[in-house]
């Protein structure tokens, strides 16, 4: 899943004023710690959530959620979803903004010599971890269950590592925006995420991404069909005026 850390919060009250009275619940994926604990918001999510709130003339209240329950209100009409990806289920039952971003999925294995995973042939028969109740788009639905087995874990990045290291995942999936270059991203692992868990069992194990990305994510905003339909149509108007401006993708590239 993609790593996109946000406390909950009340931003761009300020710049909504043209909707004072309108707060709509915008659901987040949680990230916990090793203890379980929501971790702390980046500078670049908090830019992420200012500029829709300006863009889109809307008031977010932020909610961090197990993936499954976010889901879950989301589909019972009461808010409005962040960082969701398309597959054939859930096209039949959610509305969906344009891409915001398309991410690079990538397997994360432990440990030398390093099993070489370069294809999706590559995962076959092993057993991969992905975050309870996440999907990594259509490709990812189609092969899962049939290519390899899938350990749902929970949103804990540190819990993941440490089964991994422990065998009882083959691989991880792991999804970031800030880099697309194979060496940034294991030179990013290696010497900044893990070193920022502060895990004492990870710290100075080897962890190695695949040769190539395994999967190809678009990520959107959604809502149930027909709800919301006037904050969803000014979310894209959003997506499309950042893109073009370029503010949007600079945001994309500062988030961590």
């Amino acid at each position: 899943a993609l790593i996109l850390l946000v406390i909950a919060g009340d931003f761009g009250t300020v710049q909504a004023q043209e909707h004072p009275n309108k707060v709509v619940p915008l659901y987040m994926q949680e990230a916990l710690d090793a203890a379980g604990h929501q971790l702390p918001d980046s500078p670049g999510i908090h830019q992420f959530i200012v500029f829709f709130e300006r863009e889109a003339q809307a008031r977010f209240q932020l909610t961090h959620l197990p993936w499954n329950r976010a889901k879950n209100m989301v589909t019972e009409g009461r808010g409005i979803i962040w960082g969701f990806s398309k597959n054939t289920e859930r096209l039949t039952r959610f509305d969906f903004s344009e891409p915001v971003l398309v991410s690079n999925i990538w397997a994360i294995v432990y440990g030398k010599p390093a099993l070489p995973l370069a294809t999706l042939g590559d995962l076959k028969g092993k057993t991969i971890s992905v975050e309870r109740g996440v999907s990594h788009g259509m490709e990812f639905e189609i092969a899962r269950g049939q290519t390899f087995k899938v350990d749902e874990d929970t949103a804990s990045a540190p819990i993941r590592f440490r089964k991994l290291m422990a065998g009882r995942s083959d691989a991880l999936l792991w999804g970031l925006v800030q880099f697309d270059e194979h060496q940034a991203i294991q030179d990013y692992i290696q010497n900044k995420y893990i070193p920022s868990m502060n895990d004492t069992h990870l710290q100075g194990k080897d962890f190695y991404l695949s040769t190539r990305p395994i999967f190809h994510d678009s990520l959107h905003f959604a809502s149930a069909k027909g709800k919301f339909s006037d904050e969803m149509q000014r979310i894209n108007k959003a997506i499309k005026r950042g893109i073009k401006s370029g503010e949007l993708s600079k945001i994309l590239r500062e988030m961590e």
